[in-house]
């Protein structure tokens, strides 16, 4: 896997584990924040998809080294809902130290 692929994929697990746990801070509901996570996590990793295409097709189209290297430049979309999954482990966390606390 490239280290464009890596880094693309910690910024989408910190941009929404960030914004999810914002959210249910401020609203409280745990299926909002869950949602926002799975829109933020799809939105940068498809936009990342398209750009990494149009800028360089023959580097990033099939990529033969690596564990998911036959998924080639696919490997973005199909970390969503690893990525997502990540984020309600992460919120359920935060919500149950929140409510340990606040006992």
């Amino acid at each position: 896997m490239n280290i464009v692929f890596i880094i693309i994929l910690v910024f989408s697990l910190l941009v929404s584990t960030l914004t999810s746990i914002w959210l249910l801070k401020m609203k409280n509901e745990k299926w909002l924040a869950r949602l926002v996570a799975f829109f933020v996590n799809t939105l940068i990793l498809s936009i990342a998809t398209v750009i990494l295409y149009k800028l360089d097709v023959q580097t990033f189209h099939k990529q033969t080294e690596g564990v998911f290297g036959s998924l080639g430049i696919v490997v973005l979309v199909f970390f969503v809902p690893i990525i997502t999954f990540i984020n309600f482990y992460i919120l359920e966390f935060v919500r149950n130290r929140s409510m340990s606390l606040s006992n």
